[in-house]
């Protein structure tokens, strides 16, 4: 059996959205299209069937003809939402007029006829939805225009100059975050990556009772594997792969202020960070973060290389912000 919990919400008549729970038999159900079409059958709720239709699949960006086995979970459970939950006005049918809109920027690039084509045929819409930069700044030109930027550099190198007041300006309108880990298969290489630490010994020093989250940027997610060897209890992020943009410091701020608030709102002791860059932003900067998002933090952070030092027993770090009560 598979375990369905779908968003809900109708524009012209709900206040809030919710979630529904279903429960679909596995056997001829290979592709997302076939688990819609099956909760469908049970109860009628906004989605496109007849066309390509995007939506958000345990959290991650697809497309609804991807495979199943693709983003299922370990226990068949699935989590089916909207691109983008602001815009939801159907259940998962959202309102794409922003997604048009920025399109102008365009226009003396594109007849009327090939803009008419780039809606029609949804070019970058998954892109633009699943940028994390448009989730914490709705200015954001959007990865559509970027991308469609770059295929006109790439038709007329004379272009260059002329559009990289779209593609290179660094004003918080114009900065991007990757799609690795965002969108299913994205083809996208990392624009940062962080040399892996490992616990390559038995701990000396064991932290039983101690939550622990973990964030990762653009890194994977072995490092969980030294946390549990500590003794702790992991927890796990949904924000653990952002992809945070450091040259521009109100946007850094909040998506670091999101990251320390799911840390502490999941009772995290503290929160491993990649490196000392890191490390300046989430524990240095920490009272800015606390007056953009309106709340007390007060979560220390280390850093993968500090957790290997404290489990080999050693505890002296200094400089901090946000003092570490259990090593002081």
């Amino acid at each position: 059996m598979l375990e369905i919990k779908l968003f809900k919400f109708d524009s012209k008549t709900d206040y809030l959205p919710y979630y529904r729970s279903y429960e679909i038999e596995l056997d001829n159900i290979d592709t997302i299209v076939d688990v819609l079409n099956a909760v469908h059958k049970i109860e009628k709720f906004g989605y496109i069937k007849d066309e390509k239709f995007f939506l958000r699949v345990n959290n991650t960006f697809v497309s609804s003809d991807v495979q199943l086995s693709e983003v299922i979970t370990q226990n068949n459970e699935l989590l089916l939402e909207p691109l983008s939950i602001n815009r939801a006005v159907d259940d998962l049918i959202i309102d794409t007029k922003d997604y048009q809109k920025k399109l102008n920027f365009l226009d003396r690039y594109f007849s009327v006829d090939e803009k008419a084509l780039i809606i029609k045929e949804k070019i970058y819409m998954l892109e633009y939805y699943a940028s994390n930069t448009l989730h914490f700044n709705s200015d954001y030109i959007g990865e559509h225009v970027l991308f469609l930027a770059s295929e006109l550099i790439e038709k007329d190198a004379t272009l260059k100059q002329e559009l990289s007041t779209l593609v290179d300006v660094k004003d918080g309108i114009r900065i991007r975050s990757s799609l690795q880990y965002r969108v299913l298969n994205a083809n996208v290489e990392a624009t940062s990556k962080f040399t892996e630490v490992y616990l390559d010994s038995e701990p000396v020093q064991y932290l039983d009772n101690f939550n622990i989250s973990l964030f990762c940027g653009l890194n994977n997610s072995s490092f969980e594997k030294s946390i549990k060897k500590s003794n702790a209890s992991y927890v796990e992020l949904k924000s653990k792969h952002f992809d945070i943009p450091m040259s521009c410091s109100k946007l850094s701020y909040l998506m670091a202020g999101n990251i320390l608030l799911e840390a502490k709102d999941n009772n995290a002791d503290f929160l491993i960070v990649n490196n000392d860059a890191e490390l300046k932003l989430f524990d240095a900067k920490q009272k800015n973060i606390e007056k953009i998002m309106g709340r007390e933090i007060e979560l220390p952070v280390l850093t993968r290389d500090e957790f290997t030092q404290l489990l080999k027993g050693n505890t002296n770090f200094n400089d901090r912000k946000i003092t570490i009560p259990f090593v002081a």
